[in-house]
């Protein structure tokens, strides 16, 4: 998985973007972007935020617009980032057998999250627009405190299978829930596989 980030968050977590001249990234950032650049399944991009003075990372899906909300990312918690986000996603789909069996096949298969530059505009119109409107710039989170504990599973569920998003499908706008379109094209990509 590639996940894009803006330029803010990569100064904020310190991050050396492959096209850096100065620093250069790991064969393997390199090898992945290759081989995943252009698959919209694959691609993610990122916006940094803050909850309670914690950096925390908006997360959305080129293709399905599917979006977590990973609270409380610190620097050494980057290398995770790709684990956590599946866990969400396991999380979302946990009561389709169909579906966790084709994540588990899917993350098997890209195992691997390196991070970019964000230079897609319809993504970062989607993360900012989300983190306005839905997260309230991220104090939403404070309606899912429940006995002193954020209920991330809770606000990352809600999010994607009961706000609609709009998609532009063949020049046309269209409403989709982010969890439907991601189980509608991530079963596309194993049908008759």
């Amino acid at each position: 998985m590639i996940i894009y980030v803006t330029k803010e968050t990569a100064e904020r977590y310190n991050l050396t973007m492959p096209d850096n001249k100065f620093f250069s990234v790991s064969g393997l950032t390199k090898a992945v972007i290759k081989m995943e650049e252009g698959d919209a399944l694959l691609e993610w991009g990122a916006k940094l935020f803050y909850f309670d003075r914690r950096k925390c990372l908006e997360v959305a899906n080129f293709a399905s617009k599917l979006t977590l909300f990973l609270i409380d990312i610190k620097v050494g918690d980057l290398q995770n980032v790709g684990e956590l986000m599946a866990q969400y996603m396991f999380d979302i789909f946990e009561n389709d057998r169909e579906m966790t069996e084709l994540l588990a096949r899917f993350f098997k298969e890209h195992p691997i999250a390196v991070f970019s530059k964000l230079k897609d505009r319809s993504s970062i119109a989607h993360l900012n627009h989300t983190l306005w409107h839905f997260a309230d710039d991220g104090y939403r989170l404070y309606e899912y405190i429940e006995n002193g504990i954020l209920q991330t599973r809770k606000f990352n569920k809600f999010f994607n299978t009961r706000m609609p998003v709009t998609k532009m499908t063949g020049g046309k706008k269209e409403y989709v829930f982010p969890a439907e379109e991601f189980k509608k094209q991530l079963k596309e990509r194993y049908r008759g596989k």
